[in-house]
């Protein structure tokens, strides 16, 4: 390998390089986090400094499979050598790797492989965590996987790497990694809002208004891409100077392939473009971007178990990153198309916040721990996502007992849905059920017949283990989307046909599927805006799944009130889908069921909560949150409501407030709240007052106090570390300052605020060194 440095120094993190090998070399975490701007060399620079001043092999990951092809063709190019020699590549259905290779760029899935595969990942002695803002699933899997590779070698090191993040953070979750920052290369970007103009319009002003280079337009989703790119082909008709194409997830790799290729025909062209454009590709000569200033992101809703496709306002993070493409190679320009003034969020929430967390779970249990209190995320996921794709991990097989089974090991080696690869793998070995597992594959967006082909080689590798003995297609669909079946239940008054799945949630079809089936599988569902809406399902009946069915179903006894009466029935239930009921006669035994019953369908709320429950369970929230303790209280005292209600309900005796309040108390410890948390604050000056806890955002201590009941404090009072917020108060009890900080409000804002209140209240003291009696 002859790297020409003449190429290399043009990038900022060039001259950086010696710096970053030798603090990282040095650095106790064997960790260092770098942050670079737009155009500063971090993916193409960077891991050529590395591999001239570290011994062994590097693996570099990039969040999507063009950004890996086009970051490996980069490097190689400037190692002056063809892809697959010292530098190769790996992503799904193509491999670019030899003996010689030395420099790794792969997919953040395939790492993810390579690690569960070897813990202490032997073959590498760097790994380079590309595009770390960006904070996939994915990559949030990795970085826990490398906590703990770190913890069994001495001679790995991890380079994580990003634009403007909170590089604190990343640095204190890898052990108070180094921090090394990097100035960008970018060119100056004038920004234009014009919020009140369409989209095709903004981007026909922004092409005729220059003579030169191309136009990257940012949308949210395919349907708006695909609709704006047909009206822009209309309108540009037969002009040949023109190109205009598009770069999305959905396009083959080929196409996206092209699209990042320097255009040779000398046509200037419009991309109209997902945020896929948005970091770790480099669209080329663009000089004018259209930020539309929307994203579109999966969001797991825990309350219908399901994941919703929502369209948001992009973080400012994204918009800067966004108009930072038009500044590449010259001055530019890029065209908003919202109001300057709109309040935007600093950074959208990571994935592992707000998706649906199946594969994340599988993956934990192929590395033998699901606890999710002895996993080192940066991120700690929610305790009721985690719990809800346990429960559908082991309904399909996949996990037993918390334990990772066979076909959950194959689902992870095949790389797709767990859903459909758990169809998929149920069918293999048998030609009928294949062709039914091929239809329902290619029925799923983004499928092509290539994939199809790819999972059938790969199902060559596995073991034939049929132990599935179906006759009817059909029940494939169990094997892979267990939670997904759902009856038709009566809809008075509704056009649309409701189904009831086995968790209890209900949806409506969608009106492009056509079916009045009793029984389906829904393949695609979208938790929705106000009701979840079935995109996509197969219907499933006959002999065979109705035996299914009585094999499955489940005897219980269900108790719950009615006109504030207390019901009984036994039920034969599919998970929570009654399929009949006889009713019985109730005892006293049967209020605590009945309770349990109403929280979980709406909340803790419909228990008889009084102020003072209310201010207690505000002091325990406080409590937590000081303490760092992860999880809703609600939601554990939701889940645990026998453990804490039980010994306090006596037969015969009616639920009130009284007896919510002495559970709750005894529950939680409200001595120990008491002595953390008061509701009675004894100031510096001796005086107690009485301490108000606000929730926001987060839950903070307020005290409304008249502004001489104060004087002779000259600390701020706290309350678990934090300072209590002061909101004071003139003689007439009218607002007069808000303050977290009295040593500093005595010095500066009471001069004037004393002038005034001397001249209004003349017979009140007003020296704040006197405490008043």
């Amino acid at each position: 390998m002859k790297i020409d440095e003449s190429n290399l120094n043009q990038f900022p993190v060039f001259s950086h390089i010696g710096e970053i090998c030798s603090v990282l070399k040095n650095s106790n975490s064997h960790c260092i986090v770098i942050t670079a701007e737009t155009g500063a060399g971090k993916s193409t620079v960077l891991p050529l400094g590395l591999l001239e001043n570290f011994k062994g092999n590097i693996i570099m990951t990039e969040p999507r499979r063009l950004s890996v092809l086009g970051t490996a063709g980069r490097l190689a190019d400037l190692a002056g050598e063809e892809c697959g020699k010292t530098v190769g590549y790996k992503i799904r259905l193509e491999n670019r790797i030899s003996k010689e290779t030395r420099l790794q760029v792969v997919t953040e899935a395939i790492l993810v492989r390579m690690l569960q595969e070897d813990f202490a990942i032997e073959n590498f002695n760097v790994v380079v965590l590309d595009e770390f803002h960006e904070r996939s699933v994915h990559l949030d899997l990795i970085s826990a996987f490398l906590k703990e590779a770190l913890e069994l070698r001495d001679d790995l090191h991890v380079v994580v790497m990003s634009a403007t993040i909170d590089a604190k953070r990343i640095s204190s979750y890898f052990n108070d990694a180094p921090i090394v920052e990097i100035p960008g290369r970018t060119f100056p970007v004038e920004i234009h809002y014009k919020p009140n103009v369409g989209i095709e319009s903004a981007v026909i002003d922004a092409f005729n208004s220059s003579n030169e280079g191309n136009v990257l337009v940012f949308l949210p989703g395919i349907k708006e891409i695909r609709n704006c790119t047909e009206n822009l082909r209309t309108h540009f008709g037969d002009d040949y100077s023109v190109e205009i194409l598009t770069l999305h997830s959905s396009i083959s790799i080929d196409e996206q392939k092209r699209v990042l290729k320097e255009n040779d025909k000398g046509t200037r062209r419009i991309i109209v473009s997902s945020a896929i454009a948005e970091t770790s590709l480099t669209v080329p000569d663009v000089t004018c971007v259209v930020d539309s200033g929307l994203c579109r992101m999966n969001v797991f809703n825990p309350n219908v178990g399901m994941q919703k496709l929502v369209t948001l306002n992009e973080s400012e993070f994204s918009a800067a990153q966004r108009s930072g493409r038009a500044g590449r190679t010259k001055e530019g320009k890029c065209i908003r198309l919202w109001s300057k003034n709109d309040v935007r969020q600093k950074e959208v929430l990571p994935e592992i916040l707000r998706c649906e967390l199946s594969s994340l779970v599988l993956e934990c249990a192929e590395r033998g721990q699901i606890d999710l209190d002895r996993i080192d995320f940066l991120d700690r996921p929610s305790k009721a996502f985690w719990n809800e794709s346990i429960f559908f991990l082991e309904k399909s097989g996949m996990m037993k007992n918390s334990r990772i089974t066979d076909k959950g090991r194959a689902v992870l080696k095949l790389g797709m849905d767990v859903r459909l690869a758990g169809l998929v793998l149920s069918a293999r070995g048998n030609g009928a059920f294949m062709e039914y597992a091929k239809k329902i594959f290619l029925s799923l967006e983004n499928n092509t017949l290539k994939d199809w082909t790819d999972v059938c080689h790969r199902l060559e590798n596995f073991p034939i283990k049929q132990n599935i003995k179906y006759q009817n297609e059909q029940m494939l669909l169990l094997e892979g989307y267990p939670n997904r079946l759902a009856l038709k239940v009566s809809n008075p008054g509704n056009a649309r046909q409701e189904y009831q799945f086995t968790n209890g949630r209900k949806a409506f079809l969608h009106g492009s599927v056509k079916t009045d089936a009793q029984w389906i599988v829904a393949l695609e569902v979208d938790a929705g805006e106000s009701n979840a809406l079935i995109y996509r399902a197969e219907e499933i009946q006959g002999e065979e799944f109705l035996k299914w069915i009585e094999g499955n179903a489940e005897s219980k006894f269900e108790c719950y009130f009615k006109d504030g009466k207390i019901y009984k029935e036994e039920q034969k239930v599919l998970g929570k889908i009654c399929l009949s009921s006889k009713k019985l006669v109730p005892d006293s035994g049967d209020i605590l069921p009945a309770w349990k019953n109403e929280v979980q369908k709406k909340g803790l709320k419909v228990l008889p909560f009084d102020d003072r429950s209310e201010n207690f369970l505000l002091r325990v929230e406080y409590y937590r949150q000081q303490k760092d303790e992860q999880g809703s209280l609600n939601d554990m005292l939701a889940d645990s409501i026998e453990e804490w209600l039980g010994p306090f309900i006596t037969d015969g005796k009616k639920l009130d407030s009284k007896i919510i309040y002495d559970a709750l108390y005894w529950y939680l410890d409200g001595s120990k709240i008491d002595g953390e948390v008061p509701s009675l604050l004894e100031f510096p000056n001796g005086r107690k007052f009485k301490v108000i806890y606000e929730k926001n955002e987060r839950i903070r201590p307020v005290v409304e106090v008249i502004i001489q009941r104060v004087f002779g404090c000259f600390s701020t009072p706290k309350v678990m570390g934090q300072n209590v917020l002061l909101k004071l108060l003139s003689p007439a009890s009218r607002p007069l300052q808000i303050t977290e900080d009295l040593e500093n409000f005595w010095t500066t804002s009471w001069p004037e605020i004393c002038k005034e209140m001397k001249g209004r209240y003349p017979k009140h003291n007003w020296d704040y060194r006197v405490v008043e009696n």
